[in-house]
Order: structure tokens, then sequence, then C-alpha cells
């Protein structure tokens, strides 16, 4: 797993004193599209998508989820890509430099998909995205709390799927799924929390996502197969 872990960004593109500024945090609740894919037709193929993260839980959820043996795509945020031996219809990253990552790491057998960003990123993505509330400082932009699961669960009902379920998304501070046992996971920061459950409070759509484990599943609600096919 050391592909994993061992690749690291330096480039700070917000001041870490403007980070901490309470108006310099972001609460985004729908997004658009600026550049309308055509490839959308042949990469949304099921009513019904997955979005993978890379929470400790990952492989466990993934294998629930394909236990009840329904048609659907499948959206990989991060590393989470490189859990599946197959292909998959997307991939998405809220820091447009993550494309370096995924263009020295991205296996073939996960096939062609489309590669989704929030904002314009000249190299190395398909699907450019932007938030809707507007989120414009006189550094560009201000922190995104959300993290990409998130912004996921956005792109994905912008995109038209009917259904979306949430694996590796606990939001906890346990490892991500290809670190060893015992490493500290991420610490998220309390505005994370808000802001899925402002979303989930605040949009009729909200609906029509869940999640299949940890604090993600208790806000969103916890997916199941009877939900997925509405019986």
């Amino acid at each position: 797993m050391e592909l994993l872990t061992k690749w690291k960004w330096g480039r700070k593109i917000i001041p870490e004193e403007e980070i901490r500024k309470k108006r310099n945090i972001a609460k985004v609740t729908s997004v658009g599209c600026l550049n309308w894919c055509p490839e959308f037709a042949t990469h949304c193929k099921e009513k019904t998508l997955l979005i993978t993260g890379d929470g400790s839980c990952l492989p466990d959820d993934v294998k629930e989820f394909e236990s009840w043996n329904i048609p659907h795509d499948v959206l990989c945020c991060n590393r989470s890509l490189l859990y599946f031996q197959r292909p998959v219809n997307h991939w998405a990253a809220i820091d447009c430099e993550e494309s370096v990552w995924l263009s020295e790491y991205a296996k073939g057998d996960n096939g062609h998909f489309l590669r989704h960003v929030i904002g314009s990123c000249a190299i190395g993505y398909d699907v450019f995205w932007y938030a809707a509330d507007g989120v414009e400082t006189e550094y560009g932009r201000r922190q995104w709390v959300g993290n990409t699961g998130y912004f996921g669960m956005l792109i994905a009902l912008n995109m038209g799927y009917e259904k979306v379920i949430l694996a590796g998304m606990p939001l906890d501070r346990n490892r991500h799924w290809y670190e060893p046992e015992g490493t500290e996971g991420p610490h998220w920061v309390s505005d994370t929390y808000t802001i899925w459950m402002d979303w989930k409070m605040e949009r009729p759509e909200a609906g029509q996502v869940r999640s299949l484990s940890g604090y993600s599943a208790f806000i969103l609600g916890k997916a199941t197969k009877e939900w997925v096919l509405n019986e």
C-alpha cells in the first residue's frame, strides 16, 4: 500500500491564517456543471449509484452492497479507486492536484471513467463543477469542509441518479482502508458534520441518498436493499 500513502502535495492554496477565519468556511448545498459532458449518456448507465470513500469500512460496505445484486454505476472518491479490480464509471476529487496522483497510480482495469472536480482545472479532468452557492474570496475560494464524498453526492444527483449509496464514508477518525492498523485517521472539523446535517434537513433531494455505515448513515439514514428497490 506504499503507493497510496507516500504521495504528498506540498503547495498550500490558501494561507493557514485565512483558512482559520470563519468567513472562509463555505456552505455548499448545490453544484452546477461548467461543461455538460456528452459522455454522461454512456457513463451514467444505471439509476443507482454507489459512491466510495477511503474509510476503513470500505471493504465491508462494498461487500454488503454487492451482495444485494442490484445493477449500479460506481463513482470512486480519491484513492478508493484502487480498491476495485474492474471498470468504474466516475472518479471525483475536490483538489485539482489529485489528478497528479491519479495519472501515476490508476490501473488499466478500471476502464475509461469520467474525472470530476470542483472548479476549472485544465489538466487531468473531464467534468468541471462549480459551487452554485458561491465560494469566491480574495484567495480564489473558501475552504471546502464537506469532503469529496459530499461533493460526490451533489454531482450524482445533478447527473440524474435516482438512488445514491455511500460506502466507506463513516466520517469517523478511524484509519483509511489502505493504511495499517493503528494509524490515526482524519480529523474532521465540526463544520463538516454541520454541512452534511444542514443538507439533509434543507434539501428535498436528500431523501435519495443513504449511507452504509458510520455517522453519515446516522445523518442520512441507513441504506438497505429494500430502500433501494422501493420495497
